[in-house]
């Protein structure tokens, strides 16, 4: 079985797709020919530290299987400075635009040229909408609302939905045998509730956010999901406290809410608790890009009628530890200890990026995970498991 994996990944490896290091978004699906088209730049930051980003003075684009086709030259549309920082899991949003060739027309897929990006799809159009005609020109800065008004959609408000969303734990699927085989996975993202210009900063900073970890015994008759937690939680996320006194050296980050936890089982196989939390994190640099941080997650039982006895095998506490590099390798570890003298469980997470030449740039991470204690799901949070070894993709860490 695991020499299946291994080809399984490798053949992963080698199919290898692109990885954009930017997004762009079109603030319009629909654009008529010699128009002003909107493109939206997000620049994500996944690691654990500060990223420095030096802005791209024009995006230039090319329409994909058009021969002789004219380029797309769209130029920053609002004062903003060029060089800026990213704080970790933050990123950047910048707007550019440009004027659509006369001559291009048709449902196109348009390419980057001159940077690392995504590419897009728009619909152009033979002839401008008269509203179009009296866009003001791209330099001023109230072009953006003009067009969007003359075009009646709302592709700018899609835009500002959908960068709302970033990861929140990691997102993987591995999988293993520690007698049949089986498969865990985990799909977990936040969402911020306020835009950054609101003008209540505490509001900037509160999220919601959906997690799910499942176990999928796909080595057994009819191959059904052995248990799933399902994770939805409000929260307050500081990625770096100001008032930190060693923050030239060192980062510290707070995080503060409530978590719901259910398998969404009933009778005896049901399991849910409510919890109200705390979790600081100090990351601390270490030369030469490396990197460790360490977030306990101190929390109390709100209800927990399905499981009282859940402290005595989860305690009220666990431990994250990361070391390595930002965009690295690296180790994650999470500890957890009950009340009782003997449950425990620990969890191992080693991740190789993939996004390396050689492997043509994929995405994502090998994923090595080992667990070993109580408690790998929410159903067996009083049993304990034999050591299990999985091997998978890691999408985000």
């Amino acid at each position: 079985m695991i020499r299946t994996i291994a080809c399984f990944l490798l053949a992963l490896i080698y199919a290898g797709a692109v990885r954009a290091d930017y997004l762009l978004i079109p603030d319009s699906r629909i654009v008529a020919a010699g128009g002003v088209m909107d493109v939206t730049l997000i620049v994500p930051n996944e690691s654990e530290v500060d990223l420095a980003v030096d802005l791209p003075a024009r995006l230039t684009l090319r329409a994909r299987g058009v021969t002789a086709a004219p380029e797309i030259v769209l130029k920053p549309v609002e004062s903003q400075p060029m060089q800026v920082r990213i704080k970790p899991g933050a990123f950047l949003r910048a707007h550019y635009a440009g004027r659509l060739p006369d001559s291009l027309v048709g449902n196109l897929v348009l390419e980057p040229v001159d940077f690392d990006g995504s590419s897009l799809g728009i619909s152009v159009s033979e002839a401008a909408k008269p509203a179009l005609k009296v866009q003001p020109d791209p330099a001023d800065d109230s072009r953006v609302d003009a067009a969007s008004s003359a075009l009646g959609l709302s592709d700018r408000d899609t835009a500002r939905f959908v960068t709302a969303f970033s990861p929140y734990e990691p997102n993987y699927f591995a999988i293993g045998s520690n007698g049949p085989t089986n498969a865990k996975f985990q799909v977990s993202m936040k969402f911020r509730l306020f835009n950054p210009d609101t003008q209540t900063p505490f509001l900037e900073n509160l999220y919601l956010a959906y997690s799910q970890t499942s176990i999928w015994a796909i080595g057994t008759s009819s191959a059904p999901f052995y248990d799933s937690s399902y994770r939805p939680s409000l929260f307050f996320l500081h990625e770096d406290v100001s008032l930190w006194p060693f923050r030239n050296r060192s980062r510290l980050g707070f995080q503060a809410g409530f978590e719901h936890e259910s398998n969404a089982k009933d009778g005896a196989s049901s399991r849910s608790i409510n919890i109200g939390y705390v979790r600081p994190t100090l990351t601390l640099p270490i030369p030469d890009r490396y990197f460790v941080s360490i977030s306990p997650k101190i929390y109390s039982y709100l209800e927990k009628s399905d499981n009282p006895d859940i402290p005595f095998y989860r305690g009220y506490s666990d431990v994250l530890v990361k070391i390595g590099e930002s965009e690295g390798t690296q180790l994650a570890t999470t500890l957890r200890k009950g009340t009782g003298a003997d449950p425990y469980s620990l969890q191992l997470d080693l991740s190789f990026p993939l996004k390396t030449a050689r492997l043509g740039n994929l995405g994502g991470y090998l994923h090595l995970q080992y667990f070993n204690g109580y408690g790998e799901s929410l159903l067996d949070y009083n049993s304990r498991v034999r050591s299990q070894y999985r091997i998978g993709l890691m999408i985000t860490r």
